[in-house]
Protein backbone atom coordinates (compact mmCIF):
# COMPACT_ATOMS: atom_id res chain seq x y z
CA UNK A 1 0.00 0.00 0.00
CA UNK A 2 1.73 3.39 -0.91
CA UNK A 3 1.82 6.61 1.79
CA UNK A 4 -0.99 8.45 -0.32
CA UNK A 5 -3.04 5.45 0.21
CA UNK A 6 -2.76 4.98 3.80
CA UNK A 7 -3.02 8.71 4.23
CA UNK A 8 -6.53 8.40 2.43
CA UNK A 9 -7.41 5.54 4.68
CA UNK A 10 -6.42 7.50 7.70
CA UNK A 11 -8.64 10.30 6.76
CA UNK A 12 -11.51 8.24 6.04
CA UNK A 13 -10.93 6.80 9.47
CA UNK A 14 -10.83 9.66 10.86
CA UNK A 15 -14.60 11.03 9.61
CA UNK A 16 -15.99 7.81 10.77
CA UNK A 17 -14.11 8.12 13.79
CA UNK A 18 -15.59 11.83 14.19
CA UNK A 19 -19.15 11.25 13.33
CA UNK A 20 -19.39 7.96 14.68
CA UNK A 21 -19.02 10.03 18.27
CA UNK A 22 -22.37 11.72 17.75
CA UNK A 23 -23.14 14.93 15.97
CA UNK A 24 -24.34 18.14 18.51
CA UNK A 25 -27.55 20.06 17.18
CA UNK A 26 -26.74 22.97 15.00
CA UNK A 27 -27.79 26.31 16.41
CA UNK A 28 -26.58 29.94 15.64
CA UNK A 29 -25.71 30.69 19.15
CA UNK A 30 -23.71 27.52 20.06
CA UNK A 31 -20.00 26.98 18.65
CA UNK A 32 -17.89 23.91 19.46
CA UNK A 33 -13.85 24.45 19.68
CA UNK A 34 -11.79 21.20 19.68
CA UNK A 35 -8.40 21.52 20.69
CA UNK A 36 -5.58 18.68 21.33
CA UNK A 37 -6.05 17.96 24.83
CA UNK A 38 -7.74 18.79 28.54
CA UNK A 39 -6.69 21.53 30.49
CA UNK A 40 -4.29 20.49 33.73
CA UNK A 41 -6.60 23.64 35.88
CA UNK A 42 -8.90 26.15 34.92
CA UNK A 43 -7.56 28.68 38.42
CA UNK A 44 -7.19 31.78 37.13
CA UNK A 45 -3.18 31.92 38.33
CA UNK A 46 -2.32 29.07 36.20
CA UNK A 47 -2.47 30.66 32.97
CA UNK A 48 0.97 30.70 31.83
CA UNK A 49 0.38 27.23 30.85
CA UNK A 50 -1.40 27.51 27.17
CA UNK A 51 -3.67 24.44 27.51
CA UNK A 52 -5.46 26.68 30.41
CA UNK A 53 -4.93 30.29 29.12
CA UNK A 54 -6.65 29.26 25.78
CA UNK A 55 -10.07 28.50 28.32
CA UNK A 56 -9.64 31.16 30.85
CA UNK A 57 -8.05 34.01 29.29
CA UNK A 58 -9.92 37.00 27.82
CA UNK A 59 -12.99 34.31 27.75
CA UNK A 60 -13.68 33.56 31.88
CA UNK A 61 -11.25 35.92 33.02
CA UNK A 62 -9.37 38.87 32.43
CA UNK A 63 -5.75 41.29 33.53
CA UNK A 64 -5.54 44.37 34.02
CA UNK A 65 -4.07 44.76 30.28
CA UNK A 66 -3.90 43.04 27.53
CA UNK A 67 -0.76 42.93 24.67
CA UNK A 68 -1.97 43.80 21.15
CA UNK A 69 -1.40 41.41 18.87
CA UNK A 70 -0.44 43.28 16.00
CA UNK A 71 2.52 44.87 17.75
CA UNK A 72 2.96 43.42 21.26
CA UNK A 73 1.72 47.38 22.65
CA UNK A 74 0.12 47.37 25.81
CA UNK A 75 -3.52 47.70 26.02
CA UNK A 76 -6.41 48.35 28.47
CA UNK A 77 -8.52 45.97 30.01
CA UNK A 78 -9.53 45.73 33.26
CA UNK A 79 -7.24 48.80 33.47
CA UNK A 80 -7.75 52.28 31.93
CA UNK A 81 -4.79 53.53 32.30
CA UNK A 82 -1.40 53.33 34.06
CA UNK A 83 1.78 55.03 34.64
CA UNK A 84 4.89 55.01 36.76
CA UNK A 85 5.37 57.08 39.75
CA UNK A 86 8.83 56.23 40.49
CA UNK A 87 11.55 53.49 39.65
CA UNK A 88 9.38 50.67 42.02
CA UNK A 89 6.24 51.89 41.73
CA UNK A 90 3.05 51.67 39.06
CA UNK A 91 -0.33 53.59 39.43
CA UNK A 92 -3.43 51.63 37.51
CA UNK A 93 -6.81 53.27 37.49
CA UNK A 94 -9.46 50.33 37.05
CA UNK A 95 -12.32 50.44 34.97
CA UNK A 96 -15.44 50.74 36.88
CA UNK A 97 -19.20 49.33 36.59
CA UNK A 98 -17.20 45.68 36.34
CA UNK A 99 -18.77 42.49 38.26
CA UNK A 100 -17.63 38.85 38.56
CA UNK A 101 -19.74 36.03 37.58
CA UNK A 102 -20.60 35.69 40.96
CA UNK A 103 -21.30 38.76 41.49
CA UNK A 104 -19.22 40.33 43.41
CA UNK A 105 -17.61 43.87 42.73
CA UNK A 106 -14.25 44.35 40.72
CA UNK A 107 -12.46 47.15 42.42
CA UNK A 108 -8.81 47.76 44.13
CA UNK A 109 -9.63 45.22 46.73
CA UNK A 110 -9.84 42.28 44.13
CA UNK A 111 -7.05 43.19 42.28
CA UNK A 112 -4.70 43.25 45.74
CA UNK A 113 -5.79 39.86 46.52
CA UNK A 114 -5.76 38.13 42.93
CA UNK A 115 -1.68 39.38 43.12
CA UNK A 116 -1.31 38.23 46.88
CA UNK A 117 -2.70 34.74 45.73
CA UNK A 118 -1.06 34.42 42.39
CA UNK A 119 2.27 35.09 44.41
CA UNK A 120 1.44 32.85 47.35
CA UNK A 121 4.06 29.50 47.26
CA UNK A 122 1.97 27.47 48.73
CA UNK A 123 -0.43 27.18 45.48
CA UNK A 124 2.16 27.46 43.23
CA UNK A 125 1.00 28.94 40.87
CA UNK A 126 1.95 28.93 37.12
CA UNK A 127 1.88 32.82 36.88
CA UNK A 128 3.72 33.35 39.84
CA UNK A 129 6.17 30.61 38.84
CA UNK A 130 6.69 31.55 35.25
CA UNK A 131 5.95 35.53 34.78
CA UNK A 132 5.94 36.91 38.07
CA UNK A 133 9.36 34.97 38.69
CA UNK A 134 12.64 37.19 40.57
CA UNK A 135 9.93 39.91 41.40
CA UNK A 136 8.02 40.01 44.08
CA UNK A 137 4.66 42.49 44.24
CA UNK A 138 2.92 44.66 46.86
CA UNK A 139 -0.01 45.80 45.50
CA UNK A 140 -2.11 48.76 47.47
CA UNK A 141 -5.26 50.02 47.58
CA UNK A 142 -5.33 54.16 47.06
CA UNK A 143 -9.32 53.96 46.32
CA UNK A 144 -12.00 51.31 45.14
CA UNK A 145 -10.56 52.44 41.32
CA UNK A 146 -7.15 53.21 42.08
CA UNK A 147 -4.29 50.78 43.02
CA UNK A 148 -0.71 50.73 43.39
CA UNK A 149 1.57 48.15 42.88
CA UNK A 150 4.92 48.28 43.93
CA UNK A 151 7.93 46.32 43.14
CA UNK A 152 11.20 45.45 45.18
CA UNK A 153 13.04 45.58 42.40
CA UNK A 154 13.39 47.58 39.25
CA UNK A 155 10.30 46.13 36.93
CA UNK A 156 10.48 48.53 34.12
CA UNK A 157 8.21 46.32 31.98
CA UNK A 158 5.98 45.69 34.35
CA UNK A 159 2.44 46.62 32.54
CA UNK A 160 3.74 43.46 29.71
CA UNK A 161 3.98 41.47 33.12
CA UNK A 162 0.28 42.06 34.23
CA UNK A 163 -1.35 41.43 31.09
CA UNK A 164 -0.44 37.80 32.40
CA UNK A 165 -1.92 38.07 35.80
CA UNK A 166 -5.38 36.94 35.54
CA UNK A 167 -7.97 38.28 38.54
CA UNK A 168 -10.45 36.04 39.47
CA UNK A 169 -12.70 36.85 42.22
CA UNK A 170 -11.85 37.82 45.59
CA UNK A 171 -14.35 34.48 46.40
CA UNK A 172 -11.82 32.47 44.98
CA UNK A 173 -10.40 29.89 47.70
CA UNK A 174 -6.91 30.42 48.79
CA UNK A 175 -6.63 27.12 50.15
CA UNK A 176 -5.92 25.43 46.83
CA UNK A 177 -6.90 25.54 43.18
CA UNK A 178 -10.67 26.13 41.72
CA UNK A 179 -11.89 24.34 39.59
CA UNK A 180 -14.94 27.06 39.58
CA UNK A 181 -13.24 30.18 38.71
CA UNK A 182 -15.09 33.47 38.30
CA UNK A 183 -13.74 35.83 36.75
CA UNK A 184 -15.09 39.00 34.69
CA UNK A 185 -14.60 38.34 31.13
CA UNK A 186 -17.24 37.85 28.46
CA UNK A 187 -18.06 34.02 29.48
CA UNK A 188 -18.94 32.18 32.40
CA UNK A 189 -18.30 28.94 33.14
CA UNK A 190 -20.79 26.23 32.93
CA UNK A 191 -19.53 22.59 33.46
CA UNK A 192 -16.45 21.53 33.49
CA UNK A 193 -16.80 17.51 32.54
CA UNK A 194 -13.25 15.64 33.36
CA UNK A 195 -12.00 14.02 30.27
CA UNK A 196 -15.18 15.30 27.91
CA UNK A 197 -15.77 18.88 27.77
CA UNK A 198 -15.45 22.52 28.80
CA UNK A 199 -18.64 24.69 28.69
CA UNK A 200 -19.34 28.42 29.10
CA UNK A 201 -22.22 30.86 28.58
CA UNK A 202 -21.89 34.08 27.56
CA UNK A 203 -22.05 36.27 30.58
CA UNK A 204 -25.37 38.75 30.70
CA UNK A 205 -23.73 41.55 33.01
CA UNK A 206 -20.45 41.93 30.64
CA UNK A 207 -19.05 45.48 30.95
CA UNK A 208 -17.44 45.39 27.07
CA UNK A 209 -19.29 44.07 23.26
CA UNK A 210 -21.28 41.00 23.86
CA UNK A 211 -20.27 38.06 22.17
CA UNK A 212 -22.61 37.19 19.38
CA UNK A 213 -22.35 33.05 20.37
CA UNK A 214 -24.32 32.38 23.44
CA UNK A 215 -22.80 29.00 24.25
CA UNK A 216 -19.50 27.81 23.64
CA UNK A 217 -18.15 23.92 24.12
CA UNK A 218 -14.32 23.15 23.93
CA UNK A 219 -13.41 19.27 23.81
CA UNK A 220 -10.19 17.74 22.76
CA UNK A 221 -8.88 14.83 20.64
CA UNK A 222 -5.73 13.92 20.38
CA UNK A 223 -5.55 12.73 16.22
CA UNK A 224 -5.09 16.46 13.86
CA UNK A 225 -7.02 14.18 11.61
CA UNK A 226 -10.07 13.67 14.18
CA UNK A 227 -10.21 16.90 14.66
CA UNK A 228 -10.21 18.46 11.04
CA UNK A 229 -12.58 15.68 10.40
CA UNK A 230 -14.92 17.30 13.31
CA UNK A 231 -15.17 20.27 10.85
CA UNK A 232 -16.40 18.56 7.92
CA UNK A 233 -18.60 16.91 9.68
CA UNK A 234 -20.36 19.93 11.34
CA UNK A 235 -19.45 18.73 15.08
CA UNK A 236 -16.94 21.57 15.62
CA UNK A 237 -16.36 24.86 14.17
CA UNK A 238 -12.85 25.12 15.05
CA UNK A 239 -10.12 22.91 15.51
CA UNK A 240 -6.80 24.10 16.19
CA UNK A 241 -2.96 22.28 15.58
CA UNK A 242 -4.00 20.39 12.44
CA UNK A 243 -0.99 18.78 10.94
CA UNK A 244 0.53 19.58 7.25
CA UNK A 245 -0.62 16.61 5.93
CA UNK A 246 -4.11 17.45 6.62
CA UNK A 247 -4.29 21.26 6.81
CA UNK A 248 -4.95 21.15 2.81
CA UNK A 249 -8.14 23.09 2.11
CA UNK A 250 -9.24 26.37 1.72
CA UNK A 251 -11.17 25.82 5.16
CA UNK A 252 -7.02 25.51 6.80
CA UNK A 253 -5.28 29.08 7.61
CA UNK A 254 -1.91 28.66 8.63
CA UNK A 255 -0.35 31.41 11.05
CA UNK A 256 2.89 31.50 12.86
CA UNK A 257 2.00 31.05 16.45
CA UNK A 258 5.06 32.49 18.32
CA UNK A 259 5.99 29.45 19.59
CA UNK A 260 9.73 27.65 19.20
CA UNK A 261 9.38 24.09 19.62
CA UNK A 262 13.47 22.43 21.22
CA UNK A 263 14.59 19.78 23.03
CA UNK A 264 15.55 20.28 26.64
CA UNK A 265 18.44 18.93 27.43
CA UNK A 266 19.06 17.67 31.01
CA UNK A 267 22.46 18.84 31.56
CA UNK A 268 22.93 18.07 35.02
CA UNK A 269 23.61 14.16 34.43
CA UNK A 270 26.06 12.25 32.70
CA UNK A 271 26.91 11.69 29.71
CA UNK A 272 24.63 15.03 28.61
CA UNK A 273 26.89 16.90 31.60
CA UNK A 274 29.54 17.16 28.63
CA UNK A 275 29.40 19.66 26.37
CA UNK A 276 30.52 17.91 23.42
CA UNK A 277 27.56 15.54 24.08
CA UNK A 278 25.34 17.98 23.95
CA UNK A 279 27.28 19.69 20.60
CA UNK A 280 26.76 15.96 18.94
CA UNK A 281 22.98 16.35 19.86
CA UNK A 282 22.33 18.95 18.21
CA UNK A 283 24.55 18.04 14.91
CA UNK A 284 22.59 14.58 14.69
CA UNK A 285 19.66 16.38 14.15
CA UNK A 286 18.42 16.97 10.33
CA UNK A 287 16.47 20.09 10.58
CA UNK A 288 16.31 20.83 6.63
CA UNK A 289 14.88 17.15 6.89
CA UNK A 290 11.91 17.85 9.37
CA UNK A 291 10.71 21.09 7.71
CA UNK A 292 8.30 20.82 4.56
CA UNK A 293 8.22 16.98 6.03
CA UNK A 294 6.96 16.75 9.79
CA UNK A 295 6.89 20.30 10.39
CA UNK A 296 5.07 22.80 8.57
CA UNK A 297 6.97 24.43 5.18
CA UNK A 298 6.98 27.58 6.19
CA UNK A 299 8.32 26.77 9.75
CA UNK A 300 11.54 28.75 10.13
CA UNK A 301 14.99 26.38 11.60
CA UNK A 302 15.28 28.44 15.38
CA UNK A 303 19.09 29.88 16.50
CA UNK A 304 17.46 30.38 19.99
CA UNK A 305 13.89 29.82 22.05
CA UNK A 306 12.66 33.40 20.86
CA UNK A 307 11.56 34.40 17.27
CA UNK A 308 12.50 37.45 15.71
CA UNK A 309 9.79 39.58 17.14
CA UNK A 310 10.98 39.33 20.92
CA UNK A 311 12.82 42.05 22.20
CA UNK A 312 16.31 40.51 22.99
CA UNK A 313 16.37 37.85 20.00
CA UNK A 314 19.82 37.95 18.80
CA UNK A 315 19.93 37.51 15.32
CA UNK A 316 23.78 36.76 15.23
CA UNK A 317 23.44 33.18 16.69
CA UNK A 318 24.49 30.33 13.92
CA UNK A 319 21.60 27.53 13.45
CA UNK A 320 23.23 24.03 13.71
CA UNK A 321 24.14 22.44 10.72
CA UNK A 322 23.30 18.56 10.40
CA UNK A 323 26.97 17.17 10.24
CA UNK A 324 26.17 13.57 11.80
CA UNK A 325 30.21 12.86 10.99
CA UNK A 326 31.37 15.74 13.82
CA UNK A 327 28.77 14.45 16.05
CA UNK A 328 30.42 10.76 15.85
CA UNK A 329 33.81 12.47 16.76
CA UNK A 330 32.61 14.29 19.40
CA UNK A 331 30.92 11.23 20.75
CA UNK A 332 34.12 9.20 20.17
CA UNK A 333 36.18 11.65 22.03
CA UNK A 334 34.13 12.35 24.70
CA UNK A 335 34.19 8.44 25.12
CA UNK A 336 37.60 8.27 25.35
CA UNK A 337 38.18 10.48 28.05
CA UNK A 338 35.74 8.33 30.06
CA UNK A 339 32.64 9.66 29.39
CA UNK A 340 29.64 7.07 29.30
CA UNK A 341 28.55 7.91 25.98
CA UNK A 342 26.53 4.54 25.12
CA UNK A 343 24.09 5.51 28.60
CA UNK A 344 20.86 5.48 27.37
CA UNK A 345 19.14 8.88 27.00
CA UNK A 346 15.41 8.49 27.34
CA UNK A 347 13.74 10.90 24.79
CA UNK A 348 10.43 12.44 26.35
CA UNK A 349 7.50 13.18 24.15
CA UNK A 350 4.01 14.65 24.79
CA UNK A 351 1.36 13.47 22.89
CA UNK A 352 -0.07 16.19 20.90
CA UNK A 353 2.19 19.09 21.74
CA UNK A 354 1.98 20.06 18.49
CA UNK A 355 1.41 18.24 14.96
CA UNK A 356 3.39 15.20 14.15
CA UNK A 357 5.00 15.36 17.86
CA UNK A 358 5.51 11.50 17.66
CA UNK A 359 6.58 11.93 14.25
CA UNK A 360 9.22 14.51 14.73
CA UNK A 361 10.76 12.21 17.38
CA UNK A 362 10.82 9.37 15.86
CA UNK A 363 12.77 10.29 13.40
CA UNK A 364 15.04 12.53 15.76
CA UNK A 365 15.63 9.19 17.00
CA UNK A 366 16.72 7.51 14.50
CA UNK A 367 19.05 10.36 13.34
CA UNK A 368 20.58 10.26 17.27
CA UNK A 369 20.79 6.45 16.69
CA UNK A 370 23.03 6.73 13.45
CA UNK A 371 25.24 9.39 14.93
CA UNK A 372 25.99 6.71 18.04
CA UNK A 373 23.56 7.79 20.75
CA UNK A 374 21.62 4.70 22.65
CA UNK A 375 18.23 6.98 22.94
CA UNK A 376 14.83 5.53 23.75
CA UNK A 377 11.97 7.53 23.03
CA UNK A 378 8.84 7.17 25.72
CA UNK A 379 5.91 9.47 24.55
CA UNK A 380 3.77 10.97 27.42
CA UNK A 381 0.54 12.40 27.85
CA UNK A 382 0.10 15.81 29.35
CA UNK A 383 0.13 15.28 32.97
CA UNK A 384 3.54 12.54 33.23
CA UNK A 385 5.01 14.99 30.50
CA UNK A 386 4.53 18.12 33.40
CA UNK A 387 6.04 16.28 35.91
CA UNK A 388 9.64 15.81 33.63
CA UNK A 389 8.75 19.66 32.71
CA UNK A 390 8.72 20.88 36.16
CA UNK A 391 10.61 20.99 39.14
CA UNK A 392 11.13 19.52 42.08
CA UNK A 393 12.42 16.12 39.41
CA UNK A 394 13.36 12.85 41.14
CA UNK A 395 16.84 12.52 41.64
CA UNK A 396 17.51 9.41 40.66
CA UNK A 397 16.38 9.86 37.40
CA UNK A 398 17.50 9.01 33.61
CA UNK A 399 19.69 11.38 31.24
CA UNK A 400 16.97 12.74 29.17
CA UNK A 401 16.21 15.53 26.41
CA UNK A 402 12.47 16.50 26.66
CA UNK A 403 10.41 17.72 23.51
CA UNK A 404 8.79 21.07 24.54
CA UNK A 405 7.90 24.56 22.57
CA UNK A 406 8.27 28.13 24.15
CA UNK A 407 5.64 30.80 23.20
CA UNK A 408 6.56 34.39 23.76
CA UNK A 409 4.07 36.65 22.59
CA UNK A 410 4.39 39.00 24.80
CA UNK A 411 7.47 40.02 23.14
CA UNK A 412 10.07 40.86 25.38
CA UNK A 413 12.98 38.25 26.39
CA UNK A 414 12.43 38.48 30.28
CA UNK A 415 9.08 36.34 29.94
CA UNK A 416 11.15 33.13 28.34
CA UNK A 417 14.45 33.85 30.15
CA UNK A 418 14.04 33.42 33.67
CA UNK A 419 12.10 30.25 34.29
CA UNK A 420 13.77 28.40 32.24
CA UNK A 421 17.30 29.06 32.22
CA UNK A 422 18.05 30.82 35.98
CA UNK A 423 19.42 28.08 38.44
CA UNK A 424 16.30 28.09 40.82
CA UNK A 425 13.91 28.54 37.41
CA UNK A 426 11.42 25.68 38.05
CA UNK A 427 12.41 24.57 34.01
CA UNK A 428 15.49 25.06 33.86
CA UNK A 429 18.33 22.27 33.91
CA UNK A 430 21.47 24.05 34.35
CA UNK A 431 23.25 26.80 36.87
CA UNK A 432 25.50 28.72 35.79
CA UNK A 433 26.06 32.12 37.86
CA UNK A 434 27.51 33.85 34.71
CA UNK A 435 24.37 33.68 32.88
CA UNK A 436 22.10 34.37 36.24
CA UNK A 437 23.74 37.71 36.55
CA UNK A 438 23.35 38.53 32.41
CA UNK A 439 19.03 37.08 32.97
CA UNK A 440 18.86 39.43 36.40
CA UNK A 441 20.71 42.30 34.85
CA UNK A 442 18.91 41.97 32.14
CA UNK A 443 15.58 41.95 33.46
CA UNK A 444 16.34 45.20 35.50
CA UNK A 445 17.69 46.86 32.36
CA UNK A 446 15.93 49.51 29.50
CA UNK A 447 16.20 50.27 25.92
CA UNK A 448 19.84 49.49 24.37
CA UNK A 449 21.23 48.10 27.42
CA UNK A 450 18.14 45.79 27.95
CA UNK A 451 18.38 44.47 24.23
CA UNK A 452 22.64 43.87 24.14
CA UNK A 453 21.89 41.94 28.00
CA UNK A 454 19.41 39.88 26.04
CA UNK A 455 21.34 39.05 23.27
CA UNK A 456 23.83 37.70 25.30
CA UNK A 457 22.00 35.89 27.00
CA UNK A 458 20.72 33.87 24.33
CA UNK A 459 23.85 33.21 22.70
CA UNK A 460 25.56 32.07 25.72
CA UNK A 461 22.29 29.73 25.98
CA UNK A 462 22.52 28.61 22.65
CA UNK A 463 26.84 28.63 22.21
CA UNK A 464 28.42 28.22 25.62
CA UNK A 465 25.82 26.27 27.56
CA UNK A 466 24.23 24.53 24.92
CA UNK A 467 21.35 22.64 27.38
CA UNK A 468 18.98 23.13 24.77
CA UNK A 469 18.75 21.56 21.05
CA UNK A 470 15.73 24.51 19.12
CA UNK A 471 14.34 23.44 16.31
CA UNK A 472 11.55 25.42 14.82
CA UNK A 473 9.94 29.25 14.95
CA UNK A 474 6.39 27.36 14.38
CA UNK A 475 3.30 27.95 12.21
CA UNK A 476 0.05 26.50 13.31
CA UNK A 477 -2.79 25.50 11.02
CA UNK A 478 -6.54 26.20 12.26
CA UNK A 479 -9.61 24.65 10.46
CA UNK A 480 -12.14 26.80 10.39
CA UNK A 481 -15.90 26.16 9.34
CA UNK A 482 -16.92 27.89 6.18
CA UNK A 483 -20.10 29.82 7.94
CA UNK A 484 -17.91 31.02 10.60
CA UNK A 485 -16.18 34.33 11.26
CA UNK A 486 -12.73 33.62 12.32
CA UNK A 487 -8.92 34.88 11.67
CA UNK A 488 -6.30 33.30 14.00
CA UNK A 489 -3.69 35.70 14.90
CA UNK A 490 -0.48 35.12 16.46
CA UNK A 491 -1.85 34.94 19.98
CA UNK A 492 -3.92 31.89 18.85
CA UNK A 493 -1.72 29.41 20.16
CA UNK A 494 -2.93 30.26 24.10
CA UNK A 495 -6.08 32.22 23.86
CA UNK A 496 -9.18 31.29 22.29
CA UNK A 497 -11.20 34.73 21.12
CA UNK A 498 -14.51 33.46 21.50
CA UNK A 499 -15.66 37.14 21.70
CA UNK A 500 -14.66 38.02 18.24
CA UNK A 501 -16.18 34.56 16.49
CA UNK A 502 -19.65 34.87 14.89
CA UNK A 503 -21.45 33.27 12.28
CA UNK A 504 -21.63 34.69 8.75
Amino acid sequence: MTTRNIHALRIGLAISLAAGIGMPTYAADKLTVVVTDEPKSLDPCDTDLSGNSRILHNNITEALVNLSPQDGSVVPSLATSWRQVDELTWEFKLREGVTFHDGKPFDSDAVVAAVKRAQDPALACEVGLATLKGVKLNAQVVDPTTVLIKTDVVEPILPNKMSAVDIGSPATPNDGKTRSPAGTGPYKLEAWTPGQSVALTAYDGYWGDKPAIKHATIIWRAESAVRAAMVETGEAQIAYEIAPQDGTTEQDQAFPNAETSLLRIDAQLAPLDDKRVREALNLAIDRDGLVGTIFHGDAQKAMQVVPPSVFGFNPDIPVWTYDPGKAKSLLAAAKADGVPVDKEIVIYGRIGIYPNSSESLEAIQAMLADAGFNARLEMLETSPWLKRLLKPWDKDRQPSILQTQIDNAEGDAVFTLPNRFTTDGNQSTIADAKLDKLIAEGSKATGDERRKLFQEAFRYVAVDAVNIAPLFHMVSIARVAKDVNYTPDVQAGNEIKLKSISYR
